[in-house]
């Protein structure tokens, strides 16, 4: 281009931020600021989620204080989400807490159901209660959020408030969407619901998920029960996280796909921290790559804000593409790779 002004410095800076290229993005940023082009709102929002996504959190405080203090940009609400995204994900959520409480907006069921969401996976139980009975008496709308709320509670072991919870999803007919894996193996294409026991191959599966569980707990295998959230005992715990989904369908790609080929799965929700743990010693007894494949609406991103076009799917639903969060759990030593026996 001859002339480059701010909307094309800007769209280049976003989009390198929306494929998880951060230090690209901030490289270009210093381009255009050492052009002479000054910045807009725009630009802002793209750095602030570019640093979000990779944990750049001094980076971040420092273009939003820049945007306010040097540009006399007043932040607006997308601004705060994305540096309140910042925070939450690297852990900061004292002072998220405090953003959230001095920002000149209303927040929203989003905004603090992001901050419960932090809260739950950084093990902060005393700021995500506090968090959590906040979003209650906000009546959430999102099904979401009394998932969320409904996790933090039994987290917490406060099974009363989880009743409280489901009775309002009852009586506000909010439905979980079930969780399931899928699993392809040549030209079959395979589903598993948690607890499924009608699969035509439901014995074989059992068997072998028994031999792997006996050959992880000689390796030192201690299930977690906290992440079954209901009020029962720990054998009945332990018996719910042996038939989730995504160990279904690695049993079943273990029996049908080639030996020695990675195997791949397919989640539409996230994996439990129990299950992380059996995937990774399963993939050291096995001495096979698993591959979980997350569906998201959106973007699509490992945990290190890396994303993988070559994995995009060209379904529609709702006229948004779905794609692939390709995260690599389990990574078998090349040279120990040998057959499934």
């Amino acid at each position: 281009m001859q002339r480059k002004d701010v909307v094309s410095w800007t769209s280049i800076i976003v989009g390198a931020a929306q494929h998880g290229r951060a230090e690209e993005a901030l490289t270009l940023y210093d381009g255009m600021v050492g052009a002479g082009i000054k910045p807009n709102e725009v630009t802002f929002v793209g750095l602030i989620y570019a640093c979000s996504h990779v944990g750049f959190v001094s980076k971040g405080r420092a273009i939003f204080r820049s945007m306010i203090e040097d540009y006399g940009i007043r932040p607006c609400l997308q601004h705060y989400t994305c540096f309140l995204d910042l925070l939450s994900r690297s852990g900061h959520l004292g002072e998220a807490l405090n953003v959230i409480s001095s920002m000149p907006f209303e927040p929203d069921e989003p905004t603090w159901a992001a901050l419960l969401s932090a809260c739950k996976h950084h093990g902060d139980t005393q700021m995500g209660i506090r968090v959590a009975d906040h979003l209650l008496s906000l009546n959430p709308e999102d099904p979401s959020s009394y998932i969320l709320l409904s996790n933090v509670y039994a987290g917490a072991g406060m099974w009363q408030n989880v009743a409280k919870v489901r009775k309002l999803m009852t009586e506000r007919e909010v439905k979980k969407n079930p969780g399931y894996s899928s699993i392809d193996v040549g030209k079959e294409s395979q589903v598993f619901y948690a607890g499924e026991t009608s699969h035509p191959m439901k014995d074989e599966i059992f068997c072998l998920l028994k031999e792997l569980d006996a050959e992880m707990r000689k390796r030192g295998y201690v299930p977690n029960g906290s992440f079954v959230l209901h009020d029962m005992e720990q054998q009945e715990k332990e018996r719910q996280l042996f038939w989730h989904s995504e160990r279904l369908a690695l049993a079943y790609g273990l029996l049908k796909a080639v030996p020695g080929t990675p195997i791949r799965i397919v989640k539409n929700l996230r994996v439990c921290g129990d299950c992380h743990t059996v995937l990774k010693f399963i993939s050291s007894i096995v001495k096979r790559d698993i591959i979980i494949l997350k569906l998201l609406l959106g973007f699509a991103q490992d945990t290190a804000g890396r994303q993988y076009e070559d994995q995009d799917c060209d379904t529609q639903l709702s006229a948004v593409t779905i794609r692939l969060n390709l995260v690599i759990v389990a990574v078998a030593p090349k040279s120990l790779w040998r057959k499934l026996s």
